[in-house]
């Protein structure tokens, strides 16, 4: 790691840092609050963090948008900021979120925010380290390489020292009039790449300028600081109320597990074993399919977005290969079935290729694509890690937007408590798990590259329209057992052990079940 030299700031330099946030209060978040960038980046941390993870928000403002949605997604966020009236804003509009005035560059601030309250999960800092020295910067980024746990996230955005350098003389013309209309449309056109502590106007006021380091220094400091940068975007706008420029960068501290625990491949304690596959049949997935009302296949052909060459892993009935291929104009798929691959010929003219084989060896030449798609298929397969890593193996890692992308069930998936507090025992089988497959499935991509792993939650429900609670729930032990054991020596006794159940289920008036999923997206380190 490069040495950085420790800046401290005295109480002056700190009561000169506060006063233009002191004095903007909320028109602050009115100008920042919105910039799709941050949001996008603040939704990437919360696919990523563990549950309840601990966060360290630095410059928080008034706790709007991050500390706000990184605590309502549940984690436990520390905002601190060097304006008392920032603070006093956020601790009113954000009372989930806890914030300290702090100046990270004194050493009781310092103390407080490593000792106190750390380690930390994951740090944000949009913006904040924008008006500090070049050596007050790299002290920072430094220290927050130290405060994050192995395998931790941070987020940082800035306004690049070029960006002023650059800026042509009308870049801030169309500045809000209530924001930052009375900065000179010229305040910035001379700012030297280099320049060091220079007075300029901003938001009307003279304060620090917003020099710090070019763009392409930035990566270089995150790795100085022990971090692996991941992702690196930079927005240019002439509309941008205090710079045509902003850099955001993703990164992340090596040493952690390859996947921490996340809410959606819960409940914890995962099983140390795999249960083995589940059986399927045509006739128990027709009669299931009939009842779906299925919001998971829009998301994972969105999440295919720049991808060409796409590869899906047990076709099934086709829904999902043929919306890919609607999308796409074409899409491959396996499917070791003899009688559902028959079946999935008749898509041939929407797009789709069938070949016949098995995940676990797919009959096609490394990186041939650049995605993979297995959806609802692991737990039917006999040796998931396999499968999976031949998924990896398929797609071509250099590719922008490669990317394998998996759907298994959700932790509170009612179908899946269903079957293990009524069927397992009965059935002789062990309870399943699907959070557990998601788990094993992203450790195998890690360790093959694709380290960037992302986890969002599918909405799927199984409808039975049928009158009146009995009705519905015989119904619903007719599809369900058919679709888990058909074919199971003691399939009438399953029958009659779920209607318990299903009559209680149905007793309140409802006509469904949830069936949710939660779709895992995993790219090479440092793609997009």
């Amino acid at each position: 790691m490069a040495a950085h030299t420790d800046v401290t700031s005295s109480a002056d330099q700190t009561a000169r840092a506060a006063r233009p946030f002191d004095n903007l209060g909320k028109k602050h978040e009115d100008a920042y609050g919105h910039l799709p960038e941050q949001l996008a980046a603040i939704d990437w941390l919360l696919a990523r963090l563990p549950d309840g993870a601990r966060v360290l928000d630095v410059g928080s403002g008034t706790g709007r948008p991050t500390a706000e949605r990184l605590a309502a997604g549940g984690h436990r966020v520390t905002g601190c900021d060097v304006s008392e009236t920032m603070v006093r804003l956020a601790r009113a509009q954000v009372p989930a979120a806890r914030f300290e005035r702090v100046d990270i560059r004194e050493p009781a601030g310092i103390r407080e925010l490593a000792d106190g309250l750390g380690p930390w999960d994951a740090v944000t800092a949009f913006f904040s380290l924008s008006r500090m020295t070049r050596a007050d910067i790299e002290a920072t980024l430094a220290r927050i390489g130290q405060w994050l746990v192995p395998g931790g996230l941070f987020v940082f955005a800035t306004a690049p020292s070029d960006a002023f350098a650059t800026a042509p003389s009308d870049a801030f013309a169309t500045a809000p009039p209530d924001a930052f209309a009375t900065a000179p449309p010229d305040a910035f056109a001379t700012a030297p790449p280099d320049a060091e502590e220079a007075e300029v106007p901003w938001t009307g006021q003279a304060t620090q300028a917003a020099t710090g380091h070019p763009a392409a220094t930035y990566p270089r400091l995150l790795r100085d600081a022990g971090l692996e940068v991941i992702h690196v975007h930079e927005r240019t706008s002439a509309s941008d109320v205090d710079a045509p420029k902003h850099l955001f960068l993703y990164a992340v501290k090596p040493g952690g597990p390859d996947v921490p625990a996340h809410a959606l491949t819960g409940p914890y304690p995962q099983p140390e074993a795999y249960r083995g596959r589940h059986e399927l049949t045509g006739t128990g997935w027709s009669a299931m399919e009939a009842r779906f009302q299925r919001h998971d296949i829009a998301p994972v052909v969105d999440a295919l977005t720049g991808n060409e060459r796409v590869l899906d892993v047990g076709g099934g009935s086709g829904a999902v290969v043929r919306a890919i291929a609607g999308r796409l104009g074409a899409c491959v798929t396996v499917e070791p079935d003899a009688a559902r691959a028959a079946t999935l010929q008749s898509l041939r003219g929407h797009g789709v290729t069938v070949l016949p084989g098995r995940a676990e060896g797919l009959p096609v030449a490394d990186g041939a694509f650049d995605a993979a798609v297995a959806t609802w298929v692991l737990h039917y397969t006999d040796d998931p890690d396999a499968a999976v890593a031949e998924m990896a193996r398929v797609v071509d890692p250099t590719h922008p937007e490669a990317k394998v992308v998996l759907v298994q069930g959700a932790p509170d998936n009612e179908l899946i408590a269903l079957w293990n507090r009524n069927c397992a025992a009965l059935t002789g089988e062990p309870p399943d798990h699907q959070g557990h497959l998601l788990t094993r499935a992203a450790r195998v991509l890690a360790r093959r590259g694709f380290r960037d792993v992302s986890f969002t939650r599918a909405r799927i429900d199984v409808l039975f329209p049928e009158e009146g609670a009995e009705a519905k729930a015989r119904a619903a032990a007719e599809v369900l057992s058919g679709f888990w054991d058909t074919g199971h020596p003691r399939l009438a006794g399953l029958r009659q052990a779920l209607l318990p159940a299903l009559r209680e289920h149905f007793a309140e008036g409802g006509d469904r079940f949830t069936d949710d999923g939660v779709i895992l997206v995993a790219r090479p380190r440092g793609m997009g």
